[in-house]
């Protein structure tokens, strides 16, 4: 790995007037990221890393144009790659929803099948997704991760929407509600499971679309946050009852969308507020990192509604800038900090390391390699 040169980045002293923080729930620490190492592919093309195996220090990455898989060591070296059409027998699709590794062997996750290939690509088995999909097709996330569940290796999966056929304008919709599937390899089966907690903001009388999580699996647990929510999840899978359990996150400032009636759509004609949303979640060293955006008044956004598109990208950086905050323990959280413009994690793996992309189109040339690096949070 080639190091690179330490970076640190500063945190928020205060908060918005507005906000919703709550400092009994706010511990004195304050939180940086470093980038502490990196990898370097010497690939043509936009590379996104789908996938790290943490024993061997392998890491999968997916290039969208050709729709093509390539695997490699911690120096950069290509190893193996998979690039067949989508329509071929061994293939998972025309879409890579999301990859990881179980042993020695990669898993892929299409829209309506789950491929198991070797370290050489060499197809193993597929296991057909038994009901239709519904929803929005999520390309490129960490929607894929191994539990172990007794004697047998199962996965827990974000397909993209709920396993219930009713839509999401309906009441009913909600309250048959599962946010993840539970896979098993062996067998294929798909279970539906982890319902909406009673408590959680679409179980209040109002529909909602494109309702995300992002989480991690610990032994038997699922800790998860959803993109649009205020609430920290934790779903013990080794519970048959009570086995869901939430707690508030503090935001300093988070914008809520409020939903529609049901039976009705969402109104995008109507300028409303910018919501707020959660962009990503990571488990580091015991420690759950929240990567978020508060969002932004219908205020703000009036005033700078004749704004270039340049400027607005700009106005948005400025005014919306990408926050985190770190959950220390249960109930606890550290303060808030700012996230660096330069790069944004996108994937912790099994050894603690942080892996974030690097932010190209700020650079002054085109790289000759693709860069990812290896992140760390440190406690200032």
């Amino acid at each position: 790995m080639k190091k690179t040169i330490l970076l640190q980045i500063c945190l928020i002293n205060c908060f918005f007037s507005c906000g919703s923080k709550d400092n009994d729930n706010l511990s004195d620490t304050s939180y940086a990221l470093e980038i502490v190492d990196s990898v370097q592919v010497d690939f043509l093309g936009n590379l996104q890393l789908y996938a790290v195996h943490s024993t061997k220090d392998l890491f999968l990455f997916h290039e969208f144009q050709q729709n093509q898989f390539i695997l490699t060591d911690k120096n950069g070296e290509v190893l193996s790659t998979f690039n067949q059409p989508g329509d071929a027998p061994s293939s998972y699709g025309n879409t890579a929803c999301s990859a990881t590794f179980v042993g020695d062997s990669i898993v892929v996750m299409g829209r309506q099948k789950l491929v198991i290939y070797n370290l050489d690509f060499d197809y193993i088995k597929s296991h057909q997704k038994p009901y239709a999909g519904q929803g929005m097709t999520y390309s490129g996330f960490d929607h894929l991760h191994k539990v172990n569940i007794g004697d047998e290796t199962n996965l827990v999966a974000f397909t993209g929407g709920a396993q219930h056929p009713v839509a999401t304008n309906q009441e009913d919709y909600y309250n048959h509600f599962n946010t993840f599937d539970l896979i098993s390899l062996d067998s294929g089966g798909y279970v539906p499971i982890t319902p909406l907690h009673p408590k959680s903001r679409y179980k209040q009388g109002k529909a909602f679309n494109f309702i995300r999580p992002m989480f991690q699996v610990n032994e038997d647990k699922i800790h998860f946050v959803f993109a649009t929510d205020t609430l920290f999840h934790t779903h013990d899978l080794s519970k048959a009852e009570n086995g869901l359990t939430v707690e508030g996150i503090p935001f300093d400032d988070f914008i809520l969308n409020p939903g529609y009636p049901f039976g009705g759509s969402e109104d995008y004609d109507t300028p409303k507020p910018r919501k707020g949303e959660v962009e990503s979640y990571f488990k580091v060293d015991e420690k759950d990192l929240i990567l978020y955006r508060s969002g932004l008044s219908l205020d703000v956004i009036i005033a700078n509604k004749t704004a270039t598109q340049e400027d607005a990208k700009k106005i948005n950086a400025r005014l919306n800038p990408l926050k985190f905050l770190v959950r220390e323990a249960e109930g606890v959280y550290s303060e808030v900090g700012l996230c660096p413009t330069n790069f944004t994690p996108t994937h912790v793996d099994g050894k603690n390391r942080l892996w974030a992309r690097q932010h190209v189109e700020l650079l002054d040339q085109e790289p000759e390699f693709y860069t990812i690096y290896q992140v760390a949070l440190v406690p200032q």
